[in-house]
């Protein structure tokens, strides 16, 4: 995509813009359920979330989590069952999705197949009424921005699935909308696509510096690069809420250490704490660890308790088994992935746990071979046992 000047983008909107006080978005104890009786079926429970002007939120999650369906709930597709839906300040939990001024991105693109490019990117202005002399102007406006300038006469059928994205998204910005969200976008898209468009999104987002994006993925790399928040979600539940950065160096749950990176999580029982500092027994050696401050009604780490050590594949070291505090491993598996070879352990002292362990290139291990592992310093961060989804 060529860098675009951009035009005046964001000044007319049916949804009022959020001022420095007045969240874009509030999910107030939202709960979405289908059916009646034992039919009944929970799509999203007691789900809270505030989200700034010009914040991008992440909804990560497996398949079924209820990520779509809060998105859903936030466009007008879904009806809650309880709670409100609030966009700058303005409560729109019973509006039709029209209403609502939202921009939507969704997996499928939904675009119209009989019209062209133009008139597919047209379609929310022309139900708002707007003016035959808006139209074109905004519609050549937000082409340009998505790199489509050229492509306003061609059908859907004659565009590559990157380049429909690109027009679903255009279509999206045309209302000029506060709030932009977006379904799975990416996920139709191959490998090398993919990563195109998630620089494309980048700059998107950089140059939408108003508005409030909320991105549902089940892919960890997608909301690393784009979210400012990643609110990790399980079972229809919130899980943990925090920056990405947070998240990934100090994740609350050992879900979402598990589900945000893969880390492994080493069984251990904590010994003397100082500060966010603790010795820690994994197996049968003595390491330092980081001990952060637990979240509010969690406990603090107390000396004897068990815990879990959540320490990432790549930060492991397979080594000689006579290096000097060396854990004693037996490969259970190895599997080359390019740029690295993905090995699974098993430790002699934690026979129970499988350890993942990413060494460089393509390095040849042979099942039932015995290595020595080396934990990292300090060797990573504790998790509570007892804190899961």
């Amino acid at each position: 995509m060529a860098q675009t000047r951009l035009g005046p983008l964001g000044r007319r909107t049916q949804t009022p813009r959020a001022d420095a006080t007045t969240p874009a978005i509030v999910f107030d104890r939202v709960g979405v359920t289908y059916g009646r009786g034992r039919k009944a079926t929970t799509a999203l429970v007691d789900f809270s979330l505030r989200v700034a002007g010009g914040e991008t939120i992440a909804l990560l999650g497996p398949s079924g989590s209820g990520k779509s369906t809060a998105l859903g709930a936030l466009a007008g597709f879904v009806r809650p069952t309880l709670g409100s839906v609030r966009l700058a300040g303005r409560d729109v939990t019973d509006l039709p999705p029209a209403r609502r001024g939202i921009g939507v991105v969704l997996q499928s693109y939904a675009l119209f197949p009989h019209m062209t490019v133009a008139d597919n990117v047209a379609f929310g202005l022309r139900a708002q009424r707007t003016t035959r002399r808006e139209i074109a102007p905004r519609v050549a406006e937000v082409l340009e921005m998505v790199g489509m300038g050229g492509f306003g006469s061609r059908l859907p059928r004659e565009l590559s699935g990157g380049q429909q994205q690109r027009v679903a998204i255009a279509r999206a910005l045309a209302i000029r909308p506060a709030v932009l969200l977006l379904d799975e976008p990416l996920a139709a898209l191959d490998a090398a696509l993919r990563q195109s468009m998630l620089t494309e999104l980048q700059r998107l987002k950089e140059a939408l510096p108003e508005t409030a994006m909320l991105y549902v993925t089940h892919d960890q790399s997608e909301a690393l690069a784009l979210a400012d928040r990643i609110v990790v979600m399980n079972n229809a539940r919130l899980v943990d809420v925090d920056t990405t950065e947070n998240l990934w160096k100090r994740p609350p749950s050992s879900f979402t250490a598990a589900f945000l990176g893969g880390a492994n999580l080493l069984p251990c029982t904590v010994g003397r704490v100082s500060g966010t500092s603790a010795l820690v027994s994994v197996g049968s050696r003595t390491v330092n660890a980081e001990a952060p401050y637990p979240e509010i009604g969690q406990p603090e780490w107390a000396p004897g308790s068990p815990a879990l050590l959540c320490v990432r594949p790549h930060a492991l070291h397979v080594v000689s088994t006579r290096e000097r505090n060396a854990l004693t491993a037996t490969v259970s598996a190895a599997v080359w992935r390019g740029a690295v070879t993905r090995l699974v352990l098993a430790l002699d002292s934690l026979p129970d746990v499988a350890v993942q362990v990413d060494v460089p290139g393509h390095t040849p291990f042979e099942h039932g071979s015995v290595v020595g592992l080396r934990l990292p310093e300090p060797a990573g961060v504790l998790v509570s046992s007892g804190h899961s989804a």
